[in-house]
């Protein structure tokens, strides 16, 4: 007993507790390009802003995956969404035996909480569920326009803050329902946006209905922003902000076609930035490529924890703790990212496999099924999003559907909706919206063979079955329930293999 006692005191001190605060902030759907900070002229961010600007501004940060609950998995296990078997999958289940990041740090001596969206849409009745990742999930309500989800976030985390041990760190997670769909048609032009100063990006129409639908979008983006001013502000008057790691990002692209769940740039290029008070040197713009299983490990060394074996992300904190800006890791010169099956949008709920390399100028796309609809079939309607079911409902969406067939629309409905080929290769620094498949260019064959080898090495070496030719994705099971399927789907979905459970 007397050694236990020593032990004790001994990982007190330790775990002293000039540890950092982390304050991990997340929106649901939100493209890179999306912020003031990035130069957009319509939306209004100052919280991420002000993250950016006295901390630093991270350039080439990616998802993993570009679907809500793989994409959040990846963040909460430090690993590639393919090492989670059911777990890289919307509607699939994170197993215990992946160590997550919330659970790591709880045992250290962190008190760890959570208000808004977590790891989800998931099971969360088998195996792992959302209440064992965040003990204390807290839920203020408050009175919001149509569309916005009714937690106040900043009420939350002030509450979390009043009931905590101030002896201890604390791990917060802050994740914003916004802005995922559905909006209000029309809030963003209602609250003083200017949709004839939106930049559509040219894989839309230019039409009104798709420019009040991304005003619409970037309201929510602003709403949300409002309660990360709020927190930091909070942590100012506290004494606090100074040493807290913040850390302000996205799980995923645009709720729009040809971003949220593809391997395009809309879907899989996110917004960071990251700030620590004067523990490192802000005002700078990093090159450097990043991605959401780099976060756990950097937690952890902040922490002064151990890096796990099992992760396959990289830590930070060498670009933190760095004076310099532009590209400080030689190493991070690319990085990688997949997708699998995001909703039940093919018959017997078939996954459409993509993994995508990006480097500074190029990014190469591998389509494993070309076969089948990248988006869902134009005839099936299991989804909860209708036809297409991989891209969200939304004006944006029924628009170029209704108006498929008309001179302006045609050639961009066909890149958002139809078969998509095996490869393709775009030069992101001349064609950023990757308009131009070059992958059959001769000109271009070298460039192709290189990322080729350099994603096949890549994968290969983070253990994906894709690189082995495996696809066990297409018989995981599909943890959803009547909310997301709809009529005789729901009976194919109950009678399949993979089942609805």
């Amino acid at each position: 007993m007397y050694r236990v006692f020593l032990f004790l005191l001994f990982v007190q001190a330790v775990y002293a507790d000039d540890r950092p605060n982390i304050l991990f902030c997340i929106t649901d759907d939100q493209s890179w390009i999306h912020t003031s900070f990035a130069g957009d002229p319509v939306v209004k961010t100052p919280g991420f802003d002000r993250v950016a600007r006295t901390g630093l501004y991270f350039e080439n940060a990616f998802t993993n995956c570009p679907s809500c609950a793989p994409s959040r998995a990846s963040v909460l296990t430090g690993q590639k969404f393919w090492r989670l078997e059911e777990g890289g999958l919307l509607f699939g289940r994170l197993k215990k035996k992946f160590p997550i990041i919330t659970d790591t740090l709880q045992n250290a001596g962190y008190e760890v909480g959570i208000t808004g969206k977590g790891y989800s849409p998931a099971n969360q009745s088998f195996e792992s569920t959302w209440n064992p990742i965040f003990t204390k999930q807290i839920s203020i309500r408050h009175k919001v326009p149509q569309g916005i989800s009714s937690v106040n976030y900043f009420a939350s985390f002030e509450k979390f803050l009043e009931g905590r041990d101030e002896k201890k760190p604390f791990f917060f997670w802050f994740g914003a329902y916004e802005p995922h769909r559905s909006y209000k048609y029309g809030i963003g032009a209602e609250n003083g946006i200017d949709i004839n100063k939106i930049k559509v990006p040219p894989f839309f129409p230019d039409s009104q209905t798709v420019r009040n639908d991304i005003a619409d979008y970037m309201y929510e983006i602003q709403w949300q922003d409002t309660h990360l001013v709020k927190m930091l502000d909070l942590l100012e008057k506290k004494g606090e902000l100074n040493n807290t790691i913040v850390v302000v990002t996205s799980d995923n692209g645009m709720p729009f076609p040809r971003a949220k769940a593809t391997a395009y740039n809309y879907g899989v290029h996110l917004p960071l930035a990251i700030m620590w008070g004067d523990k490192i040197k802000g005002g700078r713009s990093i090159k450097d490529f990043v991605n959401h299983d780099d976060f756990a490990p950097t937690f952890l060394e902040a922490a002064g924890l151990q890096v796990q074996s099992q992760m396959s992300g990289k830590s930070l904190m060498y670009i933190l703790k760095s004076a310099e800006e532009g590209q400080v890791d030689k190493s991070r010169t690319f990085t990688v990212s997949g997708l699998e099956r995001h909703v039940w949008a093919r018959p017997d709920g078939a996954t459409y496999g993509r993994r995508v390399i990006h480097t500074e100028e190029f990014a190469y796309i591998r389509n494993y099924n070309p076969e089948r609809w990248p988006m869902g079939g134009p005839d099936f309607k299991a989804s909860h999003q209708g036809t297409f079911g991989d891209i969200d409902a939304g004006p944006t969406k029924s628009f170029m559907m209704k108006h498929k067939d008309d001179a302006s629309v045609k050639a961009l409905y066909g890149m958002s909706f139809e078969k998509l080929p095996a490869e393709e290769l775009y030069n992101i620094k001349d064609d950023p919206a990757q308009m131009k498949n070059l992958a059959e260019d001769p000109k271009y064959a070298e460039i192709k063979k290189q990322l080729i080898e350099m994603l096949d090495k890549e994968l290969l070496e983070s253990g994906d079955p894709r690189a082995k030719g495996l696809s066990p994705w297409d018989d995981y099971p599909f943890y959803a329930g009547t909310k997301y399927l709809k009529g005789k789907y729901l009976d194919e979905v109950k009678n399949s293999k993979k089942g609805s459970k």
